[in-house]
């Protein structure tokens, strides 16, 4: 599921034969792999054993938690579209296929060709390796500059607070070499800029990068100052957004920076304390130095696809035209998204940034479930009387990439789609209680629910409005009636312990065969459901903003503002780009996802957004959904 804001059993030989081909042809990287043998020896019947089969492929280490548009993602889809093969369902995908695919900028790529060198005034140089000593950051431009040096300080430019690094220094031209943080910026009583505010208008990498443009700088490079940092986090913070800086800026580890003041003669130690002991600027331009840098910088493109494949009704089930072929025109849409976090470089609510998440729950259990329900509605194939389209969605994780570009461009036309039914989350029943959301968006869902209830026999609560961060919010915006199914929240979400032996298997088993049966009767009976707008409450955990973003060339653009929310009280309007969460920079949607799941409801939090050329910054206080 997004942030709020989320192989089949084995029976005797002839099944652990089949088995065995599956992993072979799956993970020996065989081309076969798009036509495996079945591994039930075809029973259409959906098994906990089964499902749990599915998620330990899913979920397996080497697919590294399948992030959009990552290895690990790609052998997923493979994954799915080979079984959505077996089971002989019609490829919608470009090319015969049964991918759709479609691409998101990924903010910015990093070339290995950037370099820094510094030289002294006899030519010396000393260099300095890329991604070891320095990065360019978020907030870079690319270019190549050779100029001399300016020591700037903290590279603070505040007057009205009594403080200006660069009050009577040229920088016009030159290589701005500034300290990270701000003077004495954890010292409450003593210093103007240990407080939030401060630190968010002149302690950032926008802020010092935004100053020295304004001054003319060339260049800049912020180096970890030493005083507040030690060994253990002497790191640098890795770009991940769009370049939108107007110079290059680069960010140095105090390790590197010692061997840089070291070359050009500038004791960075003595001039902190100098800086820190009064609170006074001690800037200076650095005699005969010179620093060549490149920020060799470009567009990175993610590649995604949505796995489409339909289910045709047998010809007793559907009138026929005056040729005697099938006429049945509408279709009842089943998805669910195979992405998760993978290695929580996004997302992750336990800080394990490089740990895989394997994402079993979130939402293996989705996919499993949907290839398993198509399983059994093909074995029901001639009692039916619409179309079913399966759909595999690629990007949820990312802001419901991939469900948003499928209603942008149908490979069915929407109009003749019934219902969407979502399945995000559906491995962790606890208590009997399964939760079902967009029970408002049609009339009859609710009278639905409990007739197929009498046979599940959940706990049902419903959640009546169609606006969640998971992918029917897309088919409920194009003004579809939904269903979204799913189990709770719980402590392994967004995690690397949300594995596959974390799963509840019958109760897993017991949903997929609740969604099935309300499949199964959608495309069977009666007139086709009647959409109702209905917003509210449409799901029932986490921080609520009020806010749509979506990801375009050049950063993350505010797409919706809903009326009366927390993010219209804050002042957010439509087609504001979003700079920074908590002076942190929020270069692509999942790092917007990811800031929003960290919060909580209550909580105020300052977002910097660009409108009409200028900035301006934003108080929201985050509600409750």
């Amino acid at each position: 599921m997004g942030t709020p804001p989320f192989f089949r059993s084995l029976r005797g030989l002839a099944g652990a034969c089949a088995y065995a081909l599956l992993v072979a042809l799956f993970f020996g990287g065989s081309a076969a792999a798009e036509d495996p043998a079945p591994a039930d020896g075809g029973d259409p019947e959906i098994t906990r054993r089964e499902l749990k089969a599915h998620v330990k492929v899913l979920a397996a280490d080497d697919w590294e938690g399948r992030e959009a548009g990552e290895p690990g993602s790609e052998k997923a889809a493979d994954y799915v579209a080979a079984e959505f093969a077996r089971l002989g369902l019609k490829p919608l995908g470009v090319d015969g296929t049964f991918f759709q695919p479609f691409t998101s900028p990924k903010g910015t790529k990093v070339l290995p060709t950037c370099a820094l060198e510094a030289f002294d005034a006899s030519g010396n140089s000393t260099e300095f390796k890329l991604a070891e000593d320095f990065t360019p950051v978020d907030t870079s431009a690319a270019g190549t500059v050779d100029a001399a040096v300016v020591f700037a300080g903290y590279g603070i430019c505040a007057p009205t607070m009594g403080y200006d690094d660069y009050e009577g220094l040229d920088v016009q031209g030159k290589v701005v070499l500034v300290l990270r943080h701000a003077p004495r910026w954890e010292d409450k009583r003593k210093s103007p800029f240990a407080t939030q505010q401060a630190m968010l208008a002149h302690g950032t990498f926008k802020a010092k990068a935004d100053a020295a443009a304004a001054k003319g700088a060339a260049a800049l490079i912020v180096v970890n100052d030493p005083a507040s940092t030690s060994k253990s986090d002497d790191e640098l913070q890795l770009p991940g957004g769009s370049t939108t800086g107007k110079i290059p800026v680069l960010h140095m580890t105090w390790q590197a920076a010692k061997r840089l003041g070291s070359r050009i003669d500038l004791p960075f130690v003595r001039r902190q304390r100098a800086i820190d002991a009064r609170i006074a600027p001690n800037s200076e331009v650095v005699a005969d130095a010179r620093i060549r840098l490149v920020a060799d910088l470009a567009p990175d493109i993610r590649h995604m696809k949505n796995i489409c494949a339909l289910l045709e009704p047998g010809l007793a089930g559907v009138t026929t035209g005056d040729a005697g072929t099938p006429t049945a025109v509408e279709t009842v849409i089943i998805g669910a998204h195979y992405d998760h976090v993978g290695r929580g470089r996004f997302g992750s609510l336990a800080n394990a940034d490089g740990k895989i998440h394997n994402g079993a729950d979130d939402n293996a259990s989705g996919t499993t479930a949907l290839m398993e329900i198509a399983g059994w509605l093909v074995s029901q194939r001639a009692l039916l009387k619409r179309r079913v389209l399966f759909i595999a969605f690629s990007g949820e994780e990312l802001g419901l990439l991939g469900s948003k570009h499928y209603v942008s461009q149908p490979v069915l036309p929407l109009s003749e789609c019934t219902a969407m039914l979502n399945l995000d989350m559906v491995g962790r029943l606890e208590k009997n209680r399964l939760f079902v959301g967009g029970t408002g968006t049609s009339p009859i869902w609710p009278e639905m629910l409990e007739r197929q209830n009498k046979k599940g026999r959940f706990e049902l609560t419903s959640w009546p409005g169609g606006k969640a961060p998971s992918d029917h919010a897309s088919f409920y915006d194009a003004s579809m009636p939904v269903l979204f199914f799913f189990t709770g929240l719980h402590g392994d979400y967004h995690r690397p312990s949300d594995d596959w032996n974390t799963l509840e298997y019958a109760g897993h088993e017991r949903v997929a065969r609740f969604a099935a049966e309300v499949a199964f009767e959608l495309a069977t009976e009666g007139e086709r459901p009647q959409f109702t707008k209905c917003d509210a409450g449409g799901f029932a955990v986490g921080p609520f903003t009020g806010l749509s973003v979506e990801q375009r060339e050049g950063g993350v653009f505010v797409a919706h503002v809903d009326k009366r929310s927390p993010a219209s009280q804050a002042g957010f309007k439509e087609e504001d780009k979003i700079l920074e969460w908590e002076g942190a920079a929020v270069g692509d949607t999942g790092a917007w996802n990811d800031r929003v799941s960290q919060a909580k409801p209550g909580d105020k939090v300052i977002v910097t957004v660009e409108r009409g050329g200028r900035e301006r910054k934003l108080t929201l206080k985050l509600g409750s959904t």
